[in-house]
């Protein structure tokens, strides 16, 4: 045997040995840590980066899917969230799914922190945003697999989702004993574990509302849901015809945009606001313009008082709640905010049609 061929069947050997390292086949009894040399330490360096490998593509058996979950869930993402639900008995995928179109979009989102980095708050990551910063242990070392970098793969961040949801609760087959999210419709299990995931029922409404549309199940009108029924009803909100709308019957329709009602819900925790448009009998189209209005589609509203002060440039508390505005991050942060005041950034302005009113507005999910 040629030198050159000696070299060639040592490659090739080598090669081999890698390859079954890597797909899992090498003999359960070869004694690894006796090959020495060069070939040795490839070998060892190639199971490190085997354990550091995305697990193989999620196979799961999807149904009840509606034709709305098949048109926006990514397919990868769809298996993900299915084989994940296994986790426990009482998670069902669309639940995760819900997680992942409020936090990411399925991971589409080009907000900070999604693909790298962290979010504006400075402390979540990934589709799934988990916590990488409070700790330790943060959120991400208690459920993910400890390696950083793998907080951005959706096949390490869903199972992960997935298992905080069940030691949330969803693992448990008694329900809590109070249900800390009584206006939302869903079960009070489903409500514990979702507000562990996020501190707030207007998220907890959100999820399960996008639970629902993901699946082929009949859901009750919702102008029914209750969230819809406590908002209409919410004594810090009022209606005004006085600008041409009728927000009155938009309000309690259950038409809104989710981000509408879940905003509407979060700042009448904070103002008394007076709501002068929702849908009925704005124009079509923006001002001067061909663009359809936000307000035609259901995903803006105009407050024209707040805290009982007409909204002006020379009202505080309209300047208060813009700049709150202003530092929502997440999924609640509007696309459009028009108002009095000329902050001089996107998504605000200022111009002569919005010195009475601020408009809040959203684009397409």
């Amino acid at each position: 045997m040629s030198p050159r061929f000696k070299l060639r069947a040592g490659s090739a050997i080598g090669a081999l040995l890698l390859l079954a390292v890597l797909t899992g086949r090498a003999s359960p009894g070869f004694p690894l840590a006796k090959v020495g040399g060069a070939v040795g330490r490839t070998i060892q360096h190639a199971m490190h980066i085997a354990r550091l490998a995305p697990p193989p593509p999620a196979r799961g058996k999807v149904t009840d899917a509606s034709s709305y979950a098949l048109g926006d869930i990514p397919a990868d993402y769809l298996a993900l969230y299915v084989t994940a639900a296994g986790t426990c008995p009482q998670l069902r995928w669309q639940v995760l799914a819900g997680i992942g179109k409020v936090e990411s979009d399925h991971g589409r989102s080009p907000a900070p922190g999604v693909r790298s980095g962290i979010n504006a708050f400075g402390c979540c990551s990934g589709p799934m945003q988990f916590n990488i910063r409070n700790g330790p242990p943060s959120t991400w070392d208690s459920y993910g697999d400890g390696h950083p970098d793998h907080v951005y793969d959706p096949r390490y961040a869903i199972p992960a989702a997935a298992a905080k949801l069940c030691r949330d609760g969803l693992a448990t087959p008694h329900p809590p004993p109070t249900d800390p999210c009584p206006t939302v419709t869903g079960t009070p299990t489903q409500h514990q574990a979702i507000r562990h995931y996020n501190h707030a029922c207007w998220y907890v409404h959100q999820v399960l509302t996008l639970a629902a549309r993901y699946t082929t199940t009949p859901t009750p009108p919702a102008a029914s849901d209750p969230f819809v029924v406590a908002l209409a009803h919410n004594p810090h909100l009022a209606t005004t015809t006085s600008g041409g709308c009728d927000p009155g019957p938009d309000l309690a329709s259950g038409r809104l945009d989710l981000r509408v009602t879940s905003l509407l819900a979060v700042l009448a925790e904070r103002y008394r606001l007076r709501i002068s448009c929702l849908h009925t009998g704005h124009s079509r189209y923006v001002k001067g313009t061909r663009r359809l209005s936000n307000h035609t589609v259901w995903r803006a509203v105009d407050i024209d008082q707040v805290d009982g002060q007409p909204v002006s440039a020379a009202s505080a508390a309209a300047r208060a709640l813009v700049g709150w505005l202003d530092g929502l991050q997440g999924p609640l942060r509007p696309a459009e905010i028009g108002s009095p005041f000329p902050l001089g950034h996107r998504p605000y302005f200022s111009n002569e049609d919005h010195r009475d009113h601020i408009h809040i507005g959203y684009s397409a999910m």
